[in-house]
């Protein structure tokens, strides 16, 4: 075997790694924002501009023009609806209530929330191994909703099914770049394109709930930690670009194992989070769910997440 033939995969192994630990952070960070004065819509906006700022300046400089098309804007505007402004501000607003190693393991469960929406729209063949994975996941959100010394408070409860909105969406999104990707876009100027309306639909939002988070003179700690997830974000992108060049979809999709551990390792750091036997038992049927969903995958779709990712 040559040098390159072997440096490819672990070239592919190291940015899947970081990437996973890039996303998996993010959890952290914005748990840390939103209990310390960042109102969720105004981290959201920022979370949404900064990047597509960067990523724009690097498409541009990279294809040196940006179509801008009414059915591309179209394309733009729903996917900047479903894959950043709707999911990431669900889990903003979570944020501040949920546990980190909670947030990052019910948003991570897109793979499994995804492969029923594929099933519906025919863009996957039924696998009863990838069923099984389904059915993993359900039980192990239900380790985290019913037992009642599973959260810090059962009043946390609602916040765990309002963060299942974000997975339902980044999923939804997901299935209608595969079905309604414009013909001749690549990935790079899609996500710019989607960051920049996404960015145009927060601004009504944000003046309306009068939540825009303006920068302070000097620099505040949390006006760093927004800076500093702009930056992860927009790293997270590239990382995620160079990954799907390099390996594929398909060794893509092993990301979420990792931004999962990820999530769950900051917030015994950061905020001294514990889990518990029920939440434990919750990571590991994930965890396992996300094997038997992405393992079988033929043929995935180069979905964008937000996270925070």
């Amino acid at each position: 075997m040559s040098t390159q033939q072997t440096a490819k995969p672990l070239l592919g192994l190291t940015i899947l790694i970081v990437l996973g630990v890039v996303w998996g952070t993010g959890y952290s960070i914005a748990r840390f924002a939103m209990t310390n004065g960042v109102p969720p819509l105004g981290y959201s906006f920022w979370q949404s501009l900064g990047p597509a700022i960067i990523i724009g300046i690097i498409t541009l400089y990279r294809n040196k023009s940006f179509q801008m098309t009414t059915s591309r804007s179209r394309y733009y505007l729903i996917c900047g609806l479903t894959g950043i402004v709707i999911p990431n501000t669900s889990m903003y607003f979570a944020a501040a209530h949920l546990p980190a190693s909670i947030l990052a393991m019910i948003v991570n469960t897109v793979p499994v929330v995804a492969y029923p929406m594929a099933l519906c729209a025919r863009l996957e063949r039924f696998d009863a191994q990838r069923m099984i994975g389904i059915l993993l996941a359900f039980s192990g959100l239900m380790f985290i909703i019913l037992p009642k010394s599973s959260l810090p408070s059962p009043d946390l409860v609602p916040w765990v099914l309002s963060t299942l909105i974000t997975p339902v969406s980044f999923a939804f999104c997901s299935i209608y770049i595969a079905r309604f990707r414009p013909e001749g876009s690549d990935t790079l100027s899609s996500t710019a394109g989607m960051l920049i309306f996404s960015s145009l639909l927060l601004i009504p939002l944000v003046c309306f709930a009068r939540s825009f988070y303006l920068f302070h003179v000097p620099l505040t700690m949390p006006d760093w930690v927004i800076i500093l997830e702009i930056f992860l974000s927009s790293i997270g992108y590239l990382l995620f670009f160079q990954l799907i060049k390099i390996a594929g979809p398909v060794y893509y999709s092993l990301v979420d194992t990792i931004v999962v551990l990820t999530g769950v390792f900051w917030g015994y750091i950061i905020f001294g989070e514990h889990l518990n036997k029920w939440t434990t038992t919750a990571v590991c049927l994930i965890i396992v769910s996300l094997f038997l969903v992405t393992r079988q995958q033929k043929k995935a779709t180069e979905a964008i997440p937000g996270h925070n990712k």
